[in-house]
């Protein structure tokens, strides 16, 4: 029989909380005693009103305490019999770093570039079934949306509620956004690793290239999917809604024009030995980049070799139901004394 082990053993301080709802218990108790000393003979009031004996009040809490115990040793979500389970989808780690700019609001390709970066993204997640993803958001500053996680539907949402403003600087540090996204990829483990970078290249702050020691330190690959034109397109301003409001202008009261960076983003890839694809909204670039991640330069994810993988059974239930006990019982003693 293997040992129990906790999968989140971080919230067991959270048990805390039962010596502080037991001290505010006895203060909730010396008040209500106080109060009816006031008001004359505690003993007789209490009579009057059917309370119960002292003793049933505190026989409860501790019912509705030790529930409460209960349910937060389930949340660190006890788990014992080991198992090993063989899968044959186990693809690469994979963090995207997502730009967030005020530029990606620009319509030279439809219907915007956030919007055709989310497509290819999508295409991207559909073929790296089995992988480990992350995502880092970034404008002015880069933050972690996502930590990798097999959870592709639920990354899948995270992406298309990603909006311009969520990385809080403006601005545009297309640096910052590779080296948090490669950070992230710096974890125990042989499988292949890449960051795969959404951007149409404007770089604001620092350099465009400083990811880069980060990438090569972390063992990854790094893909580039360049989204916009060389035309470029005005920014659009727009409000909660999505409605336009207008368009972002200079001092001058010229519009501000951006356009796709081509040329540094292409050096940026070779630079990193990655690889660069235009990004249109179709899925292609997406798939190309799902492909390159696994080695395979035609497009084909090809099948992925078996590998056994460590299963425990969870616990957490037999706590959960004790907490459920613990609780109909409390219900079940009376509140009142009977005649």
């Amino acid at each position: 029989m293997s040992p129990l082990r906790w999968a989140s053993p971080e919230l067991f301080p959270l048990l805390w909380a039962l010596p502080l709802a037991l001290v505010l218990l006895f203060v909730a108790a010396r008040a209500r005693r106080a109060d009816e000393e006031a008001l004359g003979d505690a003993t007789a009031i209490r009579r009057r009103w059917g309370a119960p004996g002292e003793a049933i009040p505190w026989f409860r809490a501790t019912l509705v305490l030790a529930a409460i115990g209960a349910g937060l040793v389930g949340l660190a979500r006890p788990q014992a019999g080991l198992r090993l389970v063989s899968t044959t989808s186990i693809g690469p780690d994979v963090v995207v770093a997502l730009d967030l700019s005020e530029s990606m609001r620009a319509r030279d390709v439809r219907p915007d570039r956030l919007v055709a970066a989310r497509r290819e993204l999508s295409a991207l997640l559909s073929s790296l079934e089995g992988s480990s993803i992350g995502l880092v958001g970034f404008a002015g500053s880069a933050h972690v949306l996502s930590p990798l996680t097999t959870d592709l539907e639920g990354l899948r949402d995270r992406i298309e509620g990603a909006t311009p403003e969520e990385p809080g600087t403006p601005g545009s540090d297309v640096g910052a956004g590779v080296a948090l996204a490669a950070q992230l990829l710096r974890r125990p483990g042989d499988r292949p690793r890449a960051v795969v970078l959404v951007t149409d290249g404007e770089q604001l702050e620092g350099e465009i290239s400083r990811g880069l020691p980060t990438v090569r330190s972390a063992g990854a690959s790094l893909i580039v999917l360049g989204v916009g034109t060389a035309e470029g397109a005005a920014i659009p301003i727009v409000d909660s809604t999505g409605t336009s409001l207008g368009w972002k202008r200079e001092e001058s009261g010229r519009e501000v024009r951006t356009r796709l960076d081509e040329a540094s983003l292409r050096k940026l890839a070779r630079d990193a030995g990655g690889h660069f694809e235009r990004a249109d909204g179709s899925g292609r670039a997406g798939r190309r980049a799902a492909a390159f991640t696994r080695g395979h330069e035609r497009g084909d994810p090809g099948r992925l070799g078996s590998r056994s993988l460590r299963s425990y059974d969870e616990r957490f239930h037999w706590l959960a139901a004790l907490a459920a006990l613990l609780l109909a019982a409390e219900m079940a003693v009376p509140r009142r004394r009977r005649a």
